[in-house]
């Protein structure tokens, strides 16, 4: 569903694959194949419900802290704040 919503301005950029990857990882950069996916997934938490975005986490076999590591490279790359993700992980790290 995360896919489905982040793809639907665009067409099929974004993969399932390349969400988890990078969810795993804690980082956009972990898309190499695809400059525009890797832009897409900085939106993540700007278009999502946190809880969907947790959701995608434990689906990709990873936890909070790693999804947060992806909210975090996002704001060193200037994507605004998105107070519903902080509120809602802040007890959780």
């Amino acid at each position: 569903m995360a896919v489905t919503h982040m793809n639907a301005p665009v067409g099929s950029v974004l993969t399932i694959e390349q969400l988890a990857k990078a969810l795993r990882t804690g980082s956009a950069d972990a898309i190499t194949d695809s400059p525009t996916a890797a832009a897409l997934v900085s939106y993540l938490f700007v278009e999502l419900d946190p809880r969907l975005i947790v959701l995608c986490a434990y689906e990709a076999g990873t936890d909070v802290a790693h999804a947060n590591m992806l909210y975090q490279e996002g704001q060193r790359n200037l994507m605004p704040r998105v107070h519903a993700w902080e509120k809602s992980i802040e007890y959780m790290l």
